[in-house]
């Protein structure tokens, strides 16, 4: 990810006014993950949209076994954000990038977010 992604990055306002980080991220899964996957699976005829939500579609996957499963958020968040940075340097594609870039500066703007900013950009 880079400064590109993090000026375009923008969290729903639900997100980032969330009690805690896990229902933060159940917002931000809602509001924007999978809501971005159906507009764009209304899109078959369009290669980068189909792949850009289907890609928004498995990062939502993610974070929802992150909020349902474990009691320790955070760290596997923080996880889920290391991946996204790796399929941002992987990319194949340009749909790849860009969910991955857009993806996890959102991610990273909600838990830094709620660790007091501790966890900039650079993971």
């Amino acid at each position: 990810m880079n400064e590109f992604y993090f000026k375009k990055a923008a969290v729903p306002r639900e997100a980032l006014s969330a009690c805690d980080l896990r229902e933060a991220l159940r917002m931000y899964t809602m509001k924007r993950l999978l809501n971005v996957a159906d507009v764009c699976r209304m899109n078959n005829d369009d290669p980068f949209r189909k792949e850009f939500g289907i890609i928004h579609h498995r990062y939502a996957n993610m974070l929802l076994m992150v909020t349902e499963a474990t009691p320790d958020v955070g760290y596997l968040a923080q996880s889920v954000a290391v991946w996204m940075e790796e399929d941002f340097k992987n990319a194949m594609s340009g749909a790849q990038k860009d969910a991955a870039g857009l993806c996890g500066a959102e991610l990273l703007k909600i838990i830094n977010q709620f660790n007091g900013g501790q966890n900039e950009r650079n993971l």
